[in-house]
Protein backbone atom coordinates (compact mmCIF):
# COMPACT_ATOMS: atom_id res chain seq x y z
CA UNK A 1 0.00 0.00 0.00
CA UNK A 2 1.23 3.33 -0.23
CA UNK A 3 1.98 6.01 1.89
CA UNK A 4 1.45 9.44 1.68
CA UNK A 5 4.97 10.53 2.86
CA UNK A 6 8.28 9.33 2.99
CA UNK A 7 8.48 6.87 6.19
CA UNK A 8 11.40 5.58 7.92
CA UNK A 9 11.05 2.95 10.94
CA UNK A 10 13.89 2.34 13.52
CA UNK A 11 15.20 -0.06 15.93
CA UNK A 12 13.73 -2.95 15.05
CA UNK A 13 14.01 -5.68 16.97
CA UNK A 14 11.49 -8.29 15.53
CA UNK A 15 9.97 -10.05 12.60
CA UNK A 16 6.44 -8.73 14.00
CA UNK A 17 7.77 -5.34 13.48
CA UNK A 18 9.62 -5.44 10.23
CA UNK A 19 6.61 -7.81 8.38
CA UNK A 20 3.92 -5.04 9.44
CA UNK A 21 6.08 -2.23 8.36
CA UNK A 22 6.71 -4.04 5.00
CA UNK A 23 3.12 -4.42 4.61
CA UNK A 24 2.06 -1.09 5.09
CA UNK A 25 4.76 0.17 2.65
CA UNK A 26 7.16 1.66 4.42
CA UNK A 27 10.09 2.95 2.85
CA UNK A 28 13.42 2.26 5.22
CA UNK A 29 13.63 -0.19 8.06
CA UNK A 30 16.61 0.56 10.73
CA UNK A 31 18.72 -2.01 12.74
CA UNK A 32 20.97 -0.94 15.47
CA UNK A 33 23.87 -2.92 14.60
CA UNK A 34 26.77 -1.80 17.14
CA UNK A 35 26.78 -4.17 20.02
CA UNK A 36 25.99 -2.85 23.77
CA UNK A 37 23.30 -0.28 22.00
CA UNK A 38 19.94 -0.14 23.21
CA UNK A 39 17.94 -2.16 20.95
CA UNK A 40 21.13 -4.18 18.77
CA UNK A 41 20.08 -7.10 16.83
CA UNK A 42 22.91 -9.33 16.37
CA UNK A 43 23.65 -10.58 12.39
CA UNK A 44 21.95 -13.54 13.05
CA UNK A 45 18.80 -12.08 14.67
CA UNK A 46 18.59 -9.99 11.20
CA UNK A 47 19.49 -12.39 8.77
CA UNK A 48 16.25 -14.21 10.88
CA UNK A 49 14.13 -11.09 10.03
CA UNK A 50 15.83 -10.02 6.91
CA UNK A 51 14.95 -13.29 4.91
CA UNK A 52 10.94 -12.57 5.52
CA UNK A 53 10.67 -9.34 4.40
CA UNK A 54 10.48 -7.70 0.96
CA UNK A 55 10.01 -4.05 0.21
CA UNK A 56 11.87 -1.51 2.39
CA UNK A 57 15.56 -0.51 2.19
CA UNK A 58 17.78 -1.83 4.73
CA UNK A 59 19.49 0.93 7.22
CA UNK A 60 22.48 0.33 9.77
CA UNK A 61 21.68 2.15 12.66
CA UNK A 62 25.49 2.71 13.63
CA UNK A 63 25.06 4.92 16.99
CA UNK A 64 28.07 4.30 19.07
CA UNK A 65 30.45 2.98 16.43
CA UNK A 66 33.98 3.67 17.85
CA UNK A 67 36.09 3.59 14.85
CA UNK A 68 35.95 4.08 11.31
CA UNK A 69 37.28 0.64 10.98
CA UNK A 70 33.92 -1.15 12.51
CA UNK A 71 32.01 -0.11 9.60
CA UNK A 72 33.17 -2.98 7.33
CA UNK A 73 32.12 -5.97 9.18
CA UNK A 74 28.32 -4.16 9.75
CA UNK A 75 28.75 -4.07 5.98
CA UNK A 76 29.40 -7.53 5.83
CA UNK A 77 27.11 -8.63 8.56
CA UNK A 78 23.57 -6.33 7.72
CA UNK A 79 24.25 -5.33 3.32
CA UNK A 80 22.51 -2.15 4.49
CA UNK A 81 21.47 0.35 1.42
CA UNK A 82 22.07 3.48 3.95
CA UNK A 83 23.82 4.12 7.37
CA UNK A 84 22.64 6.12 10.04
CA UNK A 85 24.42 8.22 12.46
CA UNK A 86 24.77 11.46 14.75
CA UNK A 87 27.23 14.23 14.89
CA UNK A 88 29.20 11.99 17.02
CA UNK A 89 29.77 8.88 14.61
CA UNK A 90 29.95 10.92 11.40
CA UNK A 91 32.98 12.72 12.84
CA UNK A 92 34.96 9.81 12.70
CA UNK A 93 34.95 9.32 8.63
CA UNK A 94 36.27 11.59 5.92
CA UNK A 95 34.08 9.28 3.48
CA UNK A 96 31.44 6.50 3.72
CA UNK A 97 30.74 3.85 1.64
CA UNK A 98 27.06 4.13 1.24
CA UNK A 99 24.35 7.18 1.26
CA UNK A 100 23.40 8.07 4.79
CA UNK A 101 21.00 9.77 7.63
CA UNK A 102 22.08 12.10 9.68
CA UNK A 103 20.54 12.47 13.12
CA UNK A 104 20.43 15.59 14.69
CA UNK A 105 19.56 15.56 18.80
CA UNK A 106 17.72 19.01 19.78
CA UNK A 107 20.22 22.04 19.96
CA UNK A 108 22.93 20.51 17.97
CA UNK A 109 23.93 22.81 15.29
CA UNK A 110 23.80 22.49 12.03
CA UNK A 111 27.64 22.70 10.25
CA UNK A 112 29.09 22.25 6.92
CA UNK A 113 29.34 18.33 7.07
CA UNK A 114 31.93 17.06 5.74
CA UNK A 115 29.94 14.19 3.83
CA UNK A 116 26.62 15.34 2.62
CA UNK A 117 23.65 12.73 4.33
CA UNK A 118 20.84 11.78 2.41
CA UNK A 119 18.22 12.78 5.03
CA UNK A 120 18.79 15.04 8.10
CA UNK A 121 16.45 13.62 10.97
CA UNK A 122 15.13 15.69 13.62
CA UNK A 123 13.12 16.05 16.41
CA UNK A 124 11.72 19.51 15.28
CA UNK A 125 11.72 21.56 12.37
CA UNK A 126 14.77 22.47 11.07
CA UNK A 127 15.69 25.28 7.97
CA UNK A 128 17.65 23.15 5.87
CA UNK A 129 18.25 22.39 2.13
CA UNK A 130 18.69 18.71 2.72
CA UNK A 131 15.65 16.53 2.92
CA UNK A 132 14.09 16.50 6.55
CA UNK A 133 12.32 13.78 8.03
CA UNK A 134 11.03 14.20 11.47
CA UNK A 135 10.20 11.92 14.52
CA UNK A 136 6.72 11.33 15.15
CA UNK A 137 5.44 10.77 18.71
CA UNK A 138 1.44 11.16 17.95
CA UNK A 139 -0.89 10.70 15.28
CA UNK A 140 -2.08 14.45 16.27
CA UNK A 141 2.01 15.55 15.77
CA UNK A 142 1.86 13.52 12.43
CA UNK A 143 -1.70 15.01 11.03
CA UNK A 144 -0.27 19.15 11.65
CA UNK A 145 3.31 18.14 9.86
CA UNK A 146 1.72 16.05 6.85
CA UNK A 147 1.33 18.67 4.55
CA UNK A 148 3.97 20.84 5.77
CA UNK A 149 6.72 21.79 2.77
CA UNK A 150 10.18 21.99 5.13
CA UNK A 151 9.20 18.09 6.18
CA UNK A 152 9.77 15.07 3.88
CA UNK A 153 8.69 12.58 6.01
CA UNK A 154 8.48 10.98 9.03
CA UNK A 155 10.54 8.68 11.67
CA UNK A 156 8.51 5.99 14.13
CA UNK A 157 10.36 3.68 15.92
CA UNK A 158 9.67 -0.04 16.52
CA UNK A 159 8.88 -1.40 19.72
CA UNK A 160 9.77 -4.69 21.78
CA UNK A 161 7.92 -7.93 21.80
CA UNK A 162 6.17 -8.94 24.98
CA UNK A 163 6.48 -12.78 24.07
CA UNK A 164 6.84 -13.96 20.21
CA UNK A 165 3.61 -12.03 18.28
CA UNK A 166 2.13 -10.25 21.21
CA UNK A 167 3.01 -6.45 21.47
CA UNK A 168 2.20 -3.01 21.08
CA UNK A 169 1.93 -1.02 18.15
CA UNK A 170 -0.43 1.41 18.62
CA UNK A 171 0.86 4.43 17.71
CA UNK A 172 3.33 3.06 15.24
CA UNK A 173 -0.15 1.71 13.73
CA UNK A 174 -2.08 4.55 14.27
CA UNK A 175 0.46 7.04 12.24
CA UNK A 176 0.60 4.04 9.07
CA UNK A 177 -2.88 4.26 9.05
CA UNK A 178 -3.39 8.03 8.98
CA UNK A 179 -0.61 8.10 6.08
CA UNK A 180 -1.83 5.10 3.91
CA UNK A 181 -3.23 6.46 0.83
CA UNK A 182 -6.66 5.84 -0.62
CA UNK A 183 -7.96 3.53 -2.97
Amino acid sequence: MPLKTFVKVGSITNLSDARYCAGMGVDMLGFRAVQGQENYISPTQFQEIRGWITGPQVVAEVYGIQTSGEIAGILENYKPEYLEMGLTELALFSTLPLPFLLFLNDGELMNDFPIKPEYLMSRQILHTAYPLLIEIRSKSEAQKLLDNKRVNGFILHGTAELKPGLKDIELMAEVLELLEVEN
